[in-house]
This record gives structure tokens, sequence and C-alpha cells, in this order.
């Protein structure tokens, strides 16, 4: 079983959002961040918060409780990309939440993923695997498709659910470590040349 600290609950972070007047969710927060780091990218606090803020559409700035649970949430979850027992969470609504919100939900973490991975400055010549290509077509697929028919039993929705996060989920750790980790170690060697190192 995996130490690795836990994020943020969902509702937690959406509370911390909503006064904000957040245009995107939680999830599709946490899927950006997520395929940033998939692409390679680090970024400092300041960076990071600034570029949250902007993605999050917040005008006026943030409260210091919602600042520091933004800055948490980045070093949570590069902790858990790095843990060796695959610690990574997907941010998403509890378990007790309706399965439609969880679906959406889920669909707007992907919709984030591929949105942060596609700016994390990936060299345009850079080569995939067959594994993370395929990762890369199935979320967006989720994100096109949805996850299933409406009309399936409760429990099949919900055994449905839970199959195709946890895909998501090997999906994302798949793309981290074929390249998101081979990128930012690449990224490394640029700025070990004359630059300090990203954190």
């Amino acid at each position: 079983m995996t130490e690795v600290e836990a994020l943020i609950p969902f509702d937690d972070l959406a509370d911390l959002m909503l006064p904000m007047g957040s245009l995107n969710s939680p999830s599709e927060l946490h899927g950006w961040l997520c395929g940033k780091l998939c692409g390679g990218a680090r970024m400092e606090e300041a960076d990071w918060l600034d570029q949250a803020w902007e993605f999050l559409d917040v005008v006026g700035g943030a409260g210091a409780e919602a600042r520091e649970a933004v800055a948490h949430l980045y070093t949570t979850t590069l902790s858990q990309f790095n843990d060796e027992e695959f610690g990574l969470q997907l941010l998403l609504p509890d378990d007790e939440t309706d399965l439609d919100q969880r679906v959406q939900a889920l669909g707007q973490w992907c919709h984030g993923f591929l949105s942060g991975f596609g700016s994390a400055g990936i060299d345009g010549d850079a080569q995939f695997s067959a594994d993370a290509a395929d990762a890369l077509r199935d979320l967006a697929a989720i994100v096109q498709a949805g996850l299933g028919d409406e009309d399936d039993d409760e429990d099949d929705a919900e055994g449905d659910f839970i199959e195709i996060a946890e895909y998501v989920r090997m999906a994302t750790l798949t793309l981290y470590a074929d390249f998101g980790q081979i990128e930012f170690d690449r990224i490394g060697r640029e700025e070990d040349e004359g630059n300090d190192t990203l954190h």
C-alpha cells in the first residue's frame, strides 16, 4: 500500500474555487496539470499559480487558502507521479456523488490533460511509443464520446466508470514514464548548461 500523500478532496477545492468565479472544474485543472507534467514541464510555485489562475480564468487573484491549496496540488501530484507504487490519483468527485457528475468530471479531466499535454512545449518531432500514442487517442475518445450507454444497468454503469477511470490513471502513468520523465531529463540537461534547473 502506497504511503504517498492524498490529493485535496474535489469538494474542498471546488469550494475554494467557486468564489473566484472559476470557469473550469477542479478535475479539469488537475488533468491540465497532469498533462503538463507528462509533457516534461516543471514549474516554480509562482509560475504554476500564475498559469493556474489564467487557466481557471480567475480575475482579481485568489485568497491565501486557495493559493496554498493549488500550490500544494502541484507538489502532491508530482510526488504521486514519482511514487514507486504508482500512487497517482485522479481528482474526481467522491463515490457518493451521482454517477453522471463523476462521468462529466472524468471527461473534464481528460480534456484538461490533453490541453496541458499540448501546451507543455513538447518537441514537434518527438517520437511516441505505440502505448503512449494509444493512450492519447483513448483520452481524446473519452472526451468526445463519453463513457457509455445511458441505458446501462446502474451497477454495470458504475463498474464501467471505475474501469475506465482506472484505465485513464494507468494511461497517464504510461505517458509520464514513457515520455514526461524523459522530456524533463532532457530539459534539465539543457538547463544545466547555463541555467538553474526547475524544481
